[in-house]
């Protein structure tokens, strides 16, 4: 039951990170003048990842590919989407930033306060 919810949290988590970066990460380096191939071939890799999951024969075998597309596959995507958020404008970046993120709470104090 345990490797079964690992899995699905997988599969979860390579399929929140491909819409993101279809509907955010793509559209702003495009946006950015950038080609966006990285990002493209960082979706079709997590994307194979998940084909290879969903095709496994066994439990077992789902579960190695699982492990395999969280800890190298999807890292590899992140690192490129991590790059592209230092190279894109903060205009154009979609998405919160690390920063925006870190300081959510101080940030909206000082709008309540304003």
């Amino acid at each position: 039951m345990l490797v079964l919810c690992a899995i699905i949290s997988v599969e979860l988590e390579a399929l929140t990170m491909v819409s993101m970066m279809k509907q955010h990460v793509l559209p702003s380096a495009k946006a950015a003048g950038m080609d966006g191939k990285d990002v493209a071939s960082s979706i079709a890799s997590v994307e194979a990842g998940l084909s290879g999951m969903h095709g496994a024969a066994s439990p077992l075998e789902k579960a190695k590919l699982a492990r395999v597309l969280r800890l190298e596959t999807m890292e590899a995507a992140r690192d490129v989407c991590d790059g592209l958020e230092a190279e894109i404008p903060a205009d154009l970046w979609t998405l919160a930033t690390y920063q925006e993120l870190l300081f959510l709470d101080s940030n909206q104090a000082a709008e309540i306060v304003n």
